[in-house]
């Protein structure tokens, strides 16, 4: 008969948390506030993922194993999730590079010329994937872009082709076989948004150090803009999410699939607390923070338009760091 477990109270506190934060996002979007065409949609993307994951994880722990397609849907919702959540703070930063820098342009992510084809670079990106970098060179981005996809599809290939393995047999073949590939294919993956979390931390302190020096929309020298700020604290929750997410693929005491950490109805009290504290709350907390930036970031200028950052930059004697002198 089914009963509701400590996991499916963790997956509705959860559940509470990101419908909170999915209610402010919807509420903004409809009162004009935040913009469909911004930094935020990818945000909004990554709740409504979590929102869809918590509500699996509620089903999941009520019905324990009756229904183990629930059990599926909640890991590969949640490996979504952090692919998202990452995404979205290098296009915060970007955003803040826009929208504070003289020059109105991210060294991350050069904005395309007026008369670029879209439609085209959109197809490149769909029919060559990783190799789409060959003809974005200069856009640090795509690669970025291209290596995180490849690292989403190796976590979620490992964790579907785990999935089929016989746990009543444990010992046999087929299912050490599946195990080991599990595990070389799930760390590989998670080290690759590790070592994305940490090339972040290295751009965040690179735009802090240059904010200090060059100042910002703000006119202000020698200090540093608040939404920097948030975006740093955000870093430290997502490099324990980061750091998690290794060890859950490469230690089996941690894993999804070891049979030790499931009672008769579902996730034991150890492996919840140890599952919702280190990688839910994290990114709860990380997607927290960089809502709040609407607040920092509400007296930033808008973006110039790429036309008149071109013009601009073509006068004799003005550098990108001069423009806003003219």
């Amino acid at each position: 008969m089914p009963e509701f477990t400590g996991e499916a109270g963790a997956a509705l506190v959860f559940l509470i948390g990101y419908l909170a934060v999915f209610g402010w996002m919807l509420f903004a979007y409809l009162t004009h506030r935040i913009k469909w065409r911004s930094r935020y949609s990818l945000l909004f993307f990554h709740v409504t993922i979590r929102v869809a994951s918590q509500a699996c994880g509620i089903g999941f722990g009520v019905l324990g194993f009756a229904n183990t397609n629930l059990f599926l849907a909640f890991l590969i919702l949640g490996a979504e999730g952090y692919f998202s959540l990452v995404l979205c703070a290098f296009r915060f930063v970007i955003s803040w590079h826009q929208h504070n820098l003289a020059s109105r342009e991210s060294w991350l992510e050069p904005r395309d010329l007026p008369n670029t084809n879209k439609l085209r670079k959109f197809f490149l990106f769909i029919f060559l994937g990783p190799l789409a970098f060959l003809f974005y060179r200069d856009n640090p981005m795509v690669i970025f872009h291209c290596v995180l996809i490849l690292a989403n599809v190796a976590i979620v290939v490992g964790g579907s082709y785990l999935a089929g393995a016989d746990y009543s047999d444990p010992n046999s073949a087929d299912t050490r076989k599946r195990l080991q590939v599990s595990k070389i294919s799930r760390t590989a993956g998670q080290s690759v948004f590790l070592a994305g979390n940490a090339i972040l931390l290295g751009i965040i302190l690179v735009t802090i150090r240059n904010n200090r020096r060059d100042g910002d929309a703000r006119k202000k020298k020698g200090t540093v803009h608040p939404t920097l700020t948030l975006l740093l604290i955000a870093w430290f929750p997502l490099i324990v999410r980061g750091i998690f997410g290794i060890l859950q693929a490469s230690v089996f005491s941690l894993s999804y699939y070891n049979p030790d950490n499931y009672g008769a109805s579902g996730f034991t009290h150890r492996f919840t607390a140890i599952e919702y504290v280190l990688g839910v709350l994290t990114e709860w907390i990380a997607c927290v923070l960089l809502n709040l930036t609407y607040f920092t970031s509400k007296n930033d200028p808008k973006k110039s338009d790429l036309h008149d950052t071109v013009d601009l930059n073509r006068i004799e004697g003005s550098a990108p760091a001069d423009v806003e002198k003219l």
